[in-house]
């Protein structure tokens, strides 16, 4: 049977509680660091939480990338990252200006924005491709250079249907920070249209 994400989150909780408490002395002063062991975690499991009860926004290119506003809520508009061969692509303008900094935070208040998913909208390649998400403040080669990224891969399975969104993998980050996407396939100059969906914290 497949655990759920609480199941996980569980399962970690009881181990790390076990790695502080199974060397603890016996004074009860030294209790404390049980109680230290047990917030720390029920603090993750509240993220995790926020993270799967939260209110998506989705996001599609913006008309006019000019400036920092580079996505536009609810936008039907795709984005498009290109490759290299066998690379990610290099030229000017192959990776996609994703979220600007002016582009959250998109509700009052929020000071983080989890990059949560993804949906292919079309590509140009049957073969894989593989997906870099940048974030950063200044220019995307100093993020990508101090290593603020992550990584997944696409492969279109069928002519007739590109799947559901993907869920990504990636730390929370400051609202203000930019996200660039660049695209690696065994073809030169080979396309990948999408857009995207991300969740802000705290919670309203």
């Amino acid at each position: 049977m497949r655990r759920s994400w609480m199941d996980i989150v569980v399962v970690r909780v009881i181990k790390a509680i076990r790695a502080k408490t199974d060397n603890l002395p016996a004074a009860p002063a030294d209790q404390s660091i049980l109680a230290a062991a047990i917030q720390a975690n029920l603090d993750e499991i509240h993220l995790h939480d926020e993270h799967f009860h939260n209110r998506e926004y989705w996001f599609g290119k913006s008309a006019d990338q000019s400036g920092n506003n580079w996505g536009t809520r609810a936008s039907l508009t795709p984005y498009s990252a290109i490759s290299g061969l066998n690379d990610f692509g290099g030229d000017p303008n192959d990776e996609a200006k994703v979220i600007g900094s002016d582009d959250t935070p998109f509700r009052a208040g929020s000071t983080e924005f989890d990059f949560r998913r993804f949906q292919v909208v079309a590509v140009s390649s049957s073969t894989v491709y593989l997906l870099r998400i940048i974030h950063g403040t200044g220019t995307m080669t100093a993020a990508e250079s101090a290593g603020q990224y992550t990584e997944i891969p696409y492969f279109k399975e069928s002519a007739s249907g590109r799947g559901s969104p993907l869920d990504l993998v990636q730390e929370k980050v400051p609202v203000g920070e930019k996200i660039w996407i660049r695209a690696k396939n065994a073809s030169d100059n080979a396309t990948i249209d999408f857009i995207v969906g991300l969740h802000e914290y705290p919670l309203a």
